[in-house]
């Protein structure tokens, strides 16, 4: 287990009302403390996600691996076909897993 280390020099800042409450309310959207969140937004020029960017991230994926794992049953459907001598998945099938795989990847372009 990581040695969890001690935080013992405090950081004081001085804000307005207004930049107070924009600071707190993008350390809830990403789902961290004001303290973790000003750290972190200090040491890194990553911009953080927000709850529904980390809810949308995760419908995308499950998309994706919906559509992979379509693609895999075709795949295993047509090797197996190749060793029991039955009919191979159709055409239709076929395209549909890659129209579906291809729509998973292009919505995962447009939303990184």
């Amino acid at each position: 287990m990581a040695k969890k280390l001690k935080k013992d020099s405090p950081i004081f800042l001085r804000a307005t009302r207004i930049e107070h409450l924009k600071i707190k309310a993008k350390a809830k959207e990403s789902n961290r403390s004001i303290s973790r969140f000003a750290i972190e937004s200090c040491l890194s020029g990553d911009k953080f996600q927000t709850k529904i960017e980390q809810e949308n991230l995760k419908l995308l994926l499950f998309e994706l691996r919906k559509a992979g794992n379509n693609l895999n049953q075709i795949a295993h459907a047509i090797n197996l076909s190749v060793l029991t001598d039955t009919p191979p998945p159709s055409q239709n099938e076929i395209k549909i897993a890659v129209t579906e795989l291809k729509s998973a990847i292009e919505l995962i372009k447009k939303n990184l």
